[in-house]
């Protein structure tokens, strides 16, 4: 059974010696502060790895038409994101031309496209993500499905009996709580012990994740294929390096 919210903070109080009750300067009690330190931890583990569990994805999104900038999550025309951490693939989807849109650095986009508005409208396929907004090139001239994939930060611990949303990780969560903790208690000895449990579940919960099935393409060292210098007449490129090229018999 997966531990809650105040499972993990009974814990976490308990391994650093502290009651819940206990008091800092400011008057907060133990158990309030280790919420905090809970929510930082399981955001590190979010932020080294794209866990299962955590990736999501978006099928209701759409364009505007003559509207080329959207945010992530709230705000006029929003794609409905919840947490993102970052975008994995945007997909267009429509009855003509469905298609994975191109993920351009910002830099590169306005190099070549400084004013996107001087072209016509089109169906996108380019997509900059800059801030927590999207914008899209061409500007949309129709309104279009989007299928969006996107890893998540984990919902923050509010209620006591909220479970995290990692999946057969409480161990991880727990240990990465107790680092926090330490870190903000200033005990940096124990902290460095618990860094390293953590950085050990941590491995082991990504190892756990399996293999992904891909298969690798082999790209041809050099400009062109290799073809024997021997052989002129069997390089359709005319590889003008060839110390034969051009030779006829």
């Amino acid at each position: 059974m997966a531990l809650d919210r105040d499972e993990f903070i009974t814990e976490i109080c308990d391994t650093v010696g502290k009651k819940t009750s206990a008091a800092a300067v400011s008057g907060a009690s133990l158990e309030t502060r280790v919420r905090n330190y809970l929510n930082w931890g399981q955001k590190r583990i979010a932020k080294h790895y794209n866990f299962h569990e955590l990736n999501k994805y978006v099928e209701t999104a759409a364009t505007v038409v003559d509207v080329k900038r959207y945010p992530l999550v709230t705000g006029t025309n929003n794609l409905g994101l919840v947490r993102p951490k970052d975008i994995n693939s945007i997909r267009l989807i429509d009855s003509e031309n469905s298609r994975k849109l191109d993920r351009w650095h910002y830099r590169k986009f306005d190099r070549y496209f400084p004013r996107p508005e001087n072209y016509t409208g089109g169906r996108p396929r380019i997509y900059v993500r800059y801030g927590m907004d999207v914008e899209f090139y061409r500007i949309p001239n129709a309104v279009y499905t989007l299928y969006i994939r996107y890893p998540q930060f984990p919902t923050p611990f509010a209620s006591s009996s909220q479970e995290s949303d990692f999946n057969d990780k409480d161990q991880l969560v727990l240990t990465a709580g107790i680092f926090e903790t330490y870190l903000a208690l200033e005990q940096y000895n124990d902290a460095k012990i618990y860094w390293e449990k953590f950085i050990g579940q941590l491995k082991d919960s990504v190892r756990a994740e399996g293999d992904v099935d891909w298969e690798p393409e082999a790209e041809p060292h050099g400009e062109f294929t290799e073809y024997s210098s021997g052989e002129p007449w069997a390089d359709p490129y005319g590889n003008v390096n060839d110390p034969l090229y051009g030779y006829s018999d």
